[in-house]
């Protein structure tokens, strides 16, 4: 039977999310080597930078989403919240680096799964001041943003994590290879993160599910351009004399062999390619001299065509990756057909992710962003305005008139809505003064006169 939960129990943790909680280490729950540690690091960041398919997408997703907009929206109508929006708006257009520049670094939590930046503030004191610590263009005394710094992911060391809450308290950054770490509290921090199971600090890589098909598509690659290499140049044999071989040769014999197999691997058809032989003849068991070297080495060439064609193969793995990231749409029509019905279904899943994304930056800025700086100005959170983002992907004008048509058949008239006739308006990308517009709408109608007195005049 189940006991009685008090007040005190329920807000007490007892359990851990997973491992790494106590380690602090990256994807110190992750089954495969390759992929824990700062391994995964590195061979996510070679994934990203190498590999074709992969870097198409990923160029597309932070494309995208850079040309997102984001804008401040106030808490309320009221004077005092319109004043506390232009703050945030100041601040933002303050900094030493634009915010679009600092969307883009943000998003390379989708291929390491975190991304970790350094928040240095400023007092705005006036643009007179040459020290960066002070310099503005504003004098109202309140800290602002200096820069938001980006700390890379390959110069993490571990996570400081609470091992009772599984919260993350910080983070450790190596400085060098000797010296003690960096150490970065989290309220000094902007802590972006691709969602993931048992609360992984190190978040989880949208790569993570193009691993196993980048690694059979790269090692596939690397055999066919050795394959490709083979069969224009051919095998290089070479012919020594069987005590070379034998068990019991010489050291000076060892060495001959072993000096003649690296110029067997090492032999390439190209400006600095040759190889030098003895001009020796061998003796047979008389002693005699015979017409064949003592060394030679010859090309034994291909047969004929390999039976394996390789490309479908290699089609198939960039159809994999592409499908671990959400975009096989980008590969339609290169390697076969493909309907436009199917192609705006998985466009339109690959843009919802996209959403996704984008509204865990926005929500990233109000609340490690926009909530401190209220707090280390001790201002009224009732007028705390929100950073918004703006939509993914620009909407189909065909669709919304058709909407719109069924409304007005509807009998239901929006008109008299400012809010939606200036969000259509945007939509369209019509310039629109909603302030006149709501102006005109508080507008008393003009009495309609008396036919008596039209008459009269």
């Amino acid at each position: 039977m189940a006991r009685k939960l008090s007040g005190t129990q329920a807000t007490k943790v007892l359990g851990v999310s997973g491992s790494n909680v106590h380690n602090g280490q990256i994807r110190s729950d992750e089954f495969l080597p390759a992929l824990r540690g700062r391994n995964a690091i590195r061979k996510l960041r070679e994934m990203r930078e190498n590999d074709s398919t992969i870097g198409a997408v990923m160029y597309a997703n932070e494309q995208i989403l850079r040309d997102v907009e984001f804008k401040v929206v106030a808490a309320n109508d009221s004077l005092e919240a319109q004043a506390e929006k232009e703050f945030v708006e100041s601040v933002l257009e303050d900094m030493e680096h634009t915010l679009e520049d600092h969307i883009s670094e943000a998003l390379s939590c989708l291929t390491y799964g975190f991304s970790w930046f350094e928040i240095v503030y400023k007092r705005r004191v006036g643009p007179e001041y040459r020290s960066p610590e002070k310099k503005s263009k504003y004098r109202d005394g309140r800290l602002g943003v200096r820069k938001i710094a980006s700390r890379a992911p390959w110069t993490v060391s571990k996570f400081d994590v609470d091992p009772k809450t599984g919260d993350v308290l910080g983070l450790y950054q190596q400085a060098s290879y000797f010296g003690k770490d960096n150490y970065i509290p989290i309220n000094k921090s902007l802590y972006y993160r691709v969602p993931t199971v048992n609360n992984d600090p190190s978040g989880r890589s949208v790569l993570r599910n193009a691993y196993v098909p980048y690694e059979y598509l790269n090692n596939l690659q690397n055999i066919e351009a050795i394959a490709v290499e083979r069969e224009l140049n051919g095998i290089p044999v070479a012919y020594i004399p069987a005590d070379y071989l034998s068990s019991d040769a010489t050291a000076d014999q060892v060495s001959v062999r072993q000096a003649l197999e690296t110029v067997l691997r090492d032999v390439k058809f190209n400006d600095q390619g040759y190889i030098i032989l003895p001009s020796d003849m061998q003796a047979d068991s008389d002693g005699k001299l015979s017409n064949h070297k003592m060394v030679d080495v010859r090309l034994m060439a291909s047969e004929g065509k390999r039976n394996i064609d390789i490309d479908p193969i290699v089609k198939r793995y960039q159809h994999d990756i592409a499908r671990g990231l959400m975009a096989e749409f980008l590969l339609l029509g290169a390697h076969g057909g493909g309907s436009y019905a199917l192609s705006k279904s998985k466009t339109d899943l690959f843009l919802r992710a996209l959403e996704s994304y984008v509204g865990m930056i926005a929500s990233v800025l109000n609340k490690q962003l926009v909530e401190r700086l209220w707090e280390l100005n001790g201002l009224n959170y009732d007028l705390m305005p929100k950073i918004v983002a703006g939509d993914v992907a620009p909407h189909d004008l065909r669709e919304i008139a058709a909407f719109l048509r069924n409304l007005n058949g509807a009998n239901i008239d929006l008109s008299d809505q400012p809010e939606v006739v200036e969000d259509l308006m945007d939509i369209a990308e019509i310039e629109f003064d909603g302030e006149a517009y709501r102006q005109k709408l508080k507008a008393p109608e003009p009495l309609e006169q008396n036919p008596i007195e039209q008459e009269i005049e």
